[in-house]
């Protein structure tokens, strides 16, 4: 009985542990988007989610910390969290043996992501330019962003050419700025609604990316 009692103890303060900080997560999302990287501060954030200022650093421990972990949360999702690469979306588009539908499937399916991520990524970039901490978390996003993105250029490759001239290294490039944080969120404050910019990259980066088909 008093294991019965101690592991539901531990469970217990688990699960309280885990609703905290999805809930400063959730807060610290909120006070950077509304005030950007500079602007938001530990003080605000705990007040949002309605905790004491201690508590937000005794979890995150900085700023820059819980801004990188905003970023997961927005590039996982919080309904039902999944990282890409295990989404079933991604896994059908490398089952996909048809290079442009693949890359088709691939903008679809990472549109929701950029929706969520790409205004917080604009605010990291932004601090990174004075803020040392900020720099760090840009470039452990941006390494892990270049990974997921080259990973998409080889599946690509092994399903047909790519086109004269674009490497592996060129068309990860490529699919980054114009597929990515970057080009979603520069047509974004275009004024172009969120279907527009995903159904013309869509479109477009087939034919920046891959060989033209032979016709039958």
């Amino acid at each position: 009985m008093k294991d019965e009692v101690k592991g539901g103890s531990t469970t217990s303060r688990r699960e309280r542990a885990r609703r905290t900080r999805e809930k400063i997560v959730r807060a610290a999302d909120e006070e950077f988007r509304a005030a950007g990287y500079q602007g938001a501060t530990m003080a605000a954030i705990a007040r949002r989610a309605g905790f004491a200022e201690q508590t937000v650093y005794f979890v995150f421990h900085t700023k820059a910390e819980l801004l990188s972990n905003v970023i997961d949360a927005a590039v996982l999702g919080t309904e039902d969290p999944i990282a890409p690469q295990d989404a079933p979306w991604y896994q059908a588009m490398e089952a996909e043996p048809d290079p442009v539908a693949s890359l088709h499937i691939f903008m679809r399916g990472v549109a929701d992501v950029l929706a969520r991520a790409a205004p917080l990524k604009a605010i990291v970039r932004a601090a990174a330019t004075v803020d040392p901490e900020a720099q760090r978390v840009q470039a452990k996003h941006e390494r892990m962003r270049h990974q997921a993105y080259r990973q998409v250029i080889e599946d690509l490759a092994t399903k047909g050419r790519l086109r004269e001239g674009v490497s592996l290294d060129s068309g990860t490039d490529i699919l980054l700025v114009l597929g990515g944080d970057e080009g979603y969120q520069a047509f974004r404050d275009r004024g172009w609604p969120h279907e527009e910019c995903i159904e013309y990259l869509s479109s477009v980066l087939p034919e920046l990316l891959l060989a033209p088909q032979q016709s039958k």
